[in-house]
């Protein structure tokens, strides 16, 4: 046993396995643990060997046990071969401000594999409290970077890893095509701003489930472009919910086969959710369904906002963004506020085919009353149980 153990480590510390399968230790590339040493080199060098590596079985960059400061990098594909980012120890962000958009920037990879139970620790508790530069305001954290971003990356999965802290999003996913995200955390205070857990552009046939993300912002934003997104079996909480949207900010945004199904929602601001901006910017939200919705305590569970407006400053006017086809099947729970449905459509362009069934909220809220749902500019109907009665 004791010979079989050596011969495992000689094997993840030098790298070789069968001759096709390599594995690339950033302890080989003068990684140094402790956080305090910048690693980026050490890192950008072993993903590139890595990359190049013409093995049938791929390769692999090793993250060991310990703790590595890295800057912001970009790990460039396309690769030989399929390539694994195995995390097992702790990546850690720089303190401060970096002025980059990223960290772990993954881009034109296809094929690739991020495991390891280790942690990507974001640092984020080192800025939010800072004025944003580039606004004059706290509110927006546009000029920070997110954890880890996806772009351009194809036929890959992510499972078992931890980003912690963020500075700003904490996985950013753009440009994507079929991602598997499975059992993942995110963590970030209740108050930090603009953490959102997952934000997702321009890509389509990703599913994401088995995971637990607690934010200052949207667990699961979906944005322009989002196309064919499964999302099961995920813990949201703190955090602003699942939300489609902001859409209509600019021209031709649009979402479309949408499913959330068997999520839970816990001391959320929103549980689902559907927001647009009221802009003469013409788009589209269609085919979404949100089925066997735990709600615990959130103070907006189910709503459509056409009229989103964070800042309350915004011209009056009504959102060009249809919404049509939409389903919530089965949402069951508590609210803090009185409307448990909400949804507030656009007055010249109004939701159409909206489907309520087998609702069952409860407001336990202060002060103490009825729950209701309200509706406005909105065709649809409703069936099977309706706690508290349906709107339509």
């Amino acid at each position: 046993m004791r010979n079989a153990c050596l011969l495992m480590s000689l094997v993840l510390y030098f790298g070789v396995v069968n001759g096709e399968f390599q594995v690339f230790n950033l302890k080989n590339y003068g990684a140094i643990d402790g956080g305090s040493v910048d690693n980026s080199q050490a890192l950008l060098k072993a993903w590139d060997d890595a990359c190049k590596w013409k093995g049938e079985r791929g390769a692999q960059v090793l993250i060991p046990l310990g703790t590595y400061l890295t800057k912001d990098v970009i790990l460039t594909g396309p690769c030989r071969g399929p390539i694994r980012f195995r995390i097992i120890g702790v990546l850690k962000a720089p303190a401060g401000r970096t002025g980059l958009d990223h960290w772990i920037n993954i881009r034109y990879v296809d094929r690739l594999t991020v495991d390891g139970q280790g942690t990507f620790d974001g640092q984020g508790q080192t800025v939010w409290a800072q004025p944003n530069s580039a606004q004059g305001r706290s509110y927006s954290n546009s000029a920070l970077p997110s954890i880890l971003s996806f772009a351009f990356v194809t036929n890959s999965r992510v499972r078992n890893i931890k980003l912690l802290n963020s500075k700003s999003t904490h996985f950013h996913i753009f440009g994507c095509d079929s991602l598997d995200i499975n059992r993942i955390r995110i963590q970030a205070p209740e108050q930090s701003p603009n953490t959102d857990g997952i934000k997702i552009g321009v890509s389509r046939n990703i599913r994401i489930s088995n995971s637990h993300i607690g934010s200052g912002d949207d667990c699961i934003a979906l944005l322009t472009g989002s196309n064919n997104i499964n999302i099961t079996g995920i813990h949201c909480g703190p955090g602003h919910g699942i939300s489609i949207g902001s859409l209509g900010s600019s021209p031709d945004d649009h979402v479309s086969q949408i499913l959330v199904r068997k999520c839970m929602f816990t001391n959320t601001m929103n549980g689902v959710r559907i927001k647009t901006w009221a802009t003469n910017n013409p788009g589209s939200v269609s085919y979404i369904t949100f089925k066997d919705i735990a709600i615990n305590s959130a103070y907006n569970p189910i709503v459509i906002d056409q009229n989103y407006c964070p800042l309350n400053n915004c011209p009056k006017g009504n959102s060009h963004v249809q919404i049509g086809n939409v389903k919530f099947t089965n949402v069951t729970g508590t609210s803090m506020t009185n409307a448990v449905v909400n949804l507030q459509c656009s007055g010249s362009n109004p939701c159409t085919n909206i489907e309520l069934t087998d609702i069952r909220m409860t407001y336990v809220g202060r002060p103490k009353g009825l729950g209701f749902q309200a509706c406005s500019n909105v065709e649809g109907g409703a069936s099977g149980v309706q706690i508290p009665k349906s709107c339509f």
